[in-house]
C-alpha cells in the first residue's frame, strides 16, 4: 500500500545535486510549513550491507542493491551491518506536488515523467552515500519513450515545491521491459549512482502555436511568497509550476518561453496557498483547453491540510 500522509520534518523536501548535496535554507516559510506538514510519511526498510538484495516500494517501485552499493562519506564502501531506507514514490502529478516535486529542470525546460522516488539510507544513524545500484519504475503499459534518470535538485526561488531536477540524461533507456514472472512493465535502470531524489522522464517538445498561461488571483493577498500555482498534465503525466508572478495584477504565468504550452493542450490547474495566521487555501480547475492569450481566474477556498491532501492524491 501507498504510504500514508501525516506531517513530518522535510524530508520531502530534500533534494540531491550531482554530489547528494542538500541545501536548507535558513528561513522557513509559511508554504515552506505547509508543504514540510503535507509529505507522505516514507516506508522504511532494512537491508543488509555487503550482499545481494531487493526492496519493493507500495506503489511498485523495485530497488536492487549489490554488495558495493553504500559507501561511507569518506567513500568507503560498506561491507557489513544494517542499512535502514526511507522511501517515498511518487507516480502521478497530485502524488508529486503533495511531495515537493515539479517535473521541470533546471534549465527551465519540461519532463514528462515515468516516476520518481525519494531514497535516504542511514547506518549507524548517519546518511550514506550511493555507490551503484539498480531500480525500475513500474509502469501500467509498454511504453517506447527513451527514459533517463534525472536527479533532484532545489530551486529556492520557489515557496513551496522547490524540487526540479538537472538536465544529465546519461544512462538513457530506449523502453519498457515486461518482467517474466508477473508482466508487469518496468523501465529499468541497472546503474543508480545517487539517492535522494531520483526522477524517470524524458524531455517534452512541445509543438507550435504555443502560449503562455495566465492565472489571475482575486486580490494582492495571493503574492509569490505564500502561494504556487501549478499546471497538471494528464497526457504526459507532468506538472510545472507558474514562475512568474505580476504583482499590479496579482498574476501568475508560465515565465519561460521553453514552458509555453501547446494550443489545445488539456491541463488543469492547481492552487495552493498558505497564509501568515494558518490558514490554507485552494483552487482545482480541470478540462482546460489551452487558447492564445489564455487567462483563467482562480478564486481559492479555505480547506484544511487533510482535504488538500486527499485533493492531490486524486489527481
Amino acid at each position: 500500500m501507498p504510504a500514508m500522509i501525516v506531517g513530518c520534518a522535510a524530508f520531502g523536501l530534500l533534494s540531491c545535486s550531482k554530489d547528494d548535496n542538500t541545501t536548507n535554507p535558513t528561513t522557513i516559510t509559511p508554504m515552506q510549513v505547509m508543504f514540510q506538514n503535507m509529505v507522505e510519511t516514507p516506508e522504511t526498510f532494512t537491508v543488509t550491507a555487503g550482499t545481494y538484495q531487493t526492496i519493493t516500494g507500495g506503489r511498485g517501485t523495485v530497488i536492487g542493491f549489490n554488495p558495493q552499493s553504500f559507501k561511507d562519506a569518506s567513500g568507503n564502501i560498506i561491507s557489513s551491518g544494517t542499512i535502514n531506507i526511507k522511501l517515498i514514490e511518487a507516480y502521478t502529478p497530485g502524488q508529486m506536488i503533495l511531495n515537493g516535486v515539479t517535473t521541470s529542470t533546471t534549465s527551465h525546460q519540461l519532463l514528462a515523467s515515468g516516476g520518481c522516488v525519494n531514497i535516504v539510507a542511514t547506518y549507524n544513524q548517519q546518511e550514506v552515500k550511493a555507490n551503484n545500484y539498480s531500480i525500475s519504475f513500474p509502469q501500467p503499459t509498454l511504453n517506447d519513450n527513451a527514459m533517463s534518470l534525472f536527479k533532484g535538485q532545489t530551486d529556492n526561488t520557489l515557496p513551496g515545491a522547490r524540487n526540479v531536477w538537472g538536465t544529465d540524461t546519461t544512462g538513457t533507456i530506449p523502453r519498457t521491459t515486461k518482467d517474466s514472472l508477473a508482466e508487469n512493465n518496468f523501465y529499468v535502470f541497472d546503474t543508480c549512482l545517487s539517492f535522494n531524489w531520483i526522477n524517470c522522464d524524458h524531455f517534452y517538445s512541445a509543438p507550435d502555436p504555443k502560449s503562455d498561461v495566465k492565472v489571475v488571483m482575486p486580490d494582492a493577498s495571493y503574492d509569490a511568497t505564500n502561494t504556487q500555482v501549478f499546471v497538471v498534465f494528464p497526457d504526459l503525466n507532468a506538472v510545472t509550476t507558474l514562475y512568474s508572478y505580476d504583482a499590479p495584477t496579482h498574476t501568475f504565468s508560465l515565465g519561460y518561453t521553453g514552458y509555453y504550452l501547446p494550443v489545445g493542450t488539456n491541463i488543469k490547474i492547481v492552487v495552493l496557498s498558505s497564509k501568515t495566521n494558518g490558514t490554507y487555501f485552494m483552487d482545482t480547475q480541470a478540462n482546460i483547453s489551452v487558447t492564445n492569450g489564455i487567462s483563467i481566474t482562480s478564486n481559492p477556498s479555505a480547506a484544511t491540510l487533510s482535504a488538500i491532501q486527499t485533493t492531490l492524491l486524486s489527481l
